[in-house]
């Protein structure tokens, strides 16, 4: 026969624990102290080896175990011990860094305080400049309108000398350049129709018929062995007419520079009169310029303490929500795996419990026997009291009754004598007085007399 299939760990597990009473979960936050990050402290082997023996050692009643298990239970609660002062240390931490940012955050806002009461002292003082100074700007901007007016002027008579200018030089560099290289067939490693399209711009700008404006491109991209005398006549046309343009431009320039150098001194002399109107301002400017320093300074450090401000409210709700986070982490801890820890440490059998149950059942039983004891002793003590009481009283009024009933028998025989009584008479009455005597001294004393049930209720409340 094959053996029979050994069971599933996690059906052994479960029976384990059922035969010890413990629940799943109660289990599990045991297991959650194992797996804790900070569980680390020991080894990867001590802990496999903790939670194989945890069904075995911390899941047996206090009372039922061994030594061995004894042990198992005791590396447990030091590695909870360790996890917990960890935790406890960096919250400790936290609460010191929280209690850090607290008093930076006010040396903070009482620093932007002072700086808005700095700055705002330093705005008086610069508008009372500023009137001043408005005045000196206004000239100075009417000294630029001019200014504008004048380089506007420049600008548009200025325009066709400065196209003719740029024309010269393109031609000019043109004439020396791709001109000369398609001219000689020396080319290099450019492409004789990528040379003709940097010409071909400038060519418009020459003073060329239709038939010779149509024979450029194919005599300038024949090789010059190919050419004949046609496209020689056109290559040599097209290099005379470049320097007829360029001599024409120049002309041009040098026509219409007496033109450009009457506008130039009329911007020059504008810029003269901003110049003055500027320098105007800049006296002006003179006493606003310790006042705006002074300002600026004050704005500067309003907006630095701010922006300080601003960059440490981050710092400061990380780290009241890190404190709080890791004060939630403890109590949690404690709440939830020390507590189940605790529970599970200090389980005791059902048998224990039996005989700890009986035990407080015989003790109770024997503090309320010796309690009716005390009660029915005091009791006695208080009846005996009693009648001590009655006895000492009884005896203080007999001697006074006696003495009584002699001195009405001696009254009494005085009279019979008088009288003729008989002796009998006497005596009977005598006898009759005595007997009442004790009966007054008990009425007299009737506190006395209830003492005893007065004591028994207390010894009730007692009790």
């Amino acid at each position: 026969e094959a053996a029979p299939a050994e069971e599933p760990a996690s059906k052994r597990l479960a029976a384990t624990l059922k035969k010890h009473a413990v629940s799943q979960s109660l289990y599990k936050h045991i297991v959650e102290i194992l797996e804790h990050p900070l569980a680390d402290t020991f080894s990867q082997e001590s802990r496999e080896m903790l939670l194989a023996a945890l069904p075995h050692s911390l899941c047996v009643p206090s009372d039922e175990r061994q030594e061995f298990q004894e042990s198992i239970v005791k590396m447990m609660g030091q590695l909870m011990g360790q996890i917990l002062a960890t935790m406890q240390a960096s919250l400790d931490a936290e609460n010191e860094r929280v209690a850090g940012s607290e008093a930076k955050k006010q040396e903070l806002e009482e620093t932007i305080q002072a700086a808005e009461a700095a700055l705002s002292k330093a705005q008086d003082v610069t508008a009372a400049h500023q009137t001043e100074l408005n005045l000196a700007c206004s000239a100075t901007q009417s000294a630029h309108a001019e200014l504008t007016k004048a380089k506007d002027v420049q600008k548009a008579g200025d325009a066709a000398q400065a196209l003719a200018r740029t024309d010269k030089e393109a031609l000019e560099a043109a004439l020396v350049g791709d001109l000369e290289k398609l001219k000689s067939g020396d080319v290099g490693d450019a492409a004789p129709d990528m040379l003709y399209q940097h010409l071909e711009p400038l060519l418009l700008k020459l003073d060329l018929d239709a038939s010779l404006r149509s024979a450029t491109k194919p005599a300038l991209l024949n090789a010059p062995a190919g050419r004949g005398l046609f496209d020689k006549k056109v290559v040599e046309e097209i290099e005379n007419s470049f320097t007829a343009k360029i001599e024409q431009l120049s002309k041009h320039i040098a026509e219409s520079q007496p033109a450009a150098d009457a506008r130039m001194l009329v911007v020059t002399e504008a810029e003269g009169k901003v110049a003055e109107a500027e320098a105007v301002q800049n006296a002006a400017a003179d006493g606003l310029a310790s006042a705006r320093a002074v300002q600026k300074h004050a704005q500067a450090s309003l907006k630095a303490a701010k922006a300080s401000l601003t960059e440490f409210k981050p710092e400061y709700k990380k780290a009241t929500e890190v404190r709080d986070q890791q004060q939630v982490q403890v109590q949690t801890f404690m709440d939830v795996n020390v507590a189940a820890f605790d529970v599970l440490s200090a389980k005791i059998s059902a048998k224990k419990k039996k005989a700890m149950a009986a035990a407080a059942e015989a003790e109770a039983a024997a503090m309320a026997a010796a309690a009716e004891a005390e009660v029915s002793a005091q009791a006695e003590a208080a009846e005996a009291a009693n009648a001590a009481n009655e006895a000492e009283t009884r005896d203080a009024t007999m001697p006074a009754a006696e003495e009584m009933a002699a001195t009405e028998e001696t009254e009494a025989k005085g009279s019979a004598a008088a009288d003729g009584t008989s002796t009998t008479d006497g005596e009977s009455a005598a006898c009759a007085a005595a007997e009442s005597a004790p009966e007054r001294s008990v009425e007299e004393t009737p506190k006395i007399i209830e003492a005893p049930a007065a004591i028994g209720s207390v010894a009730e409340l007692g009790a």
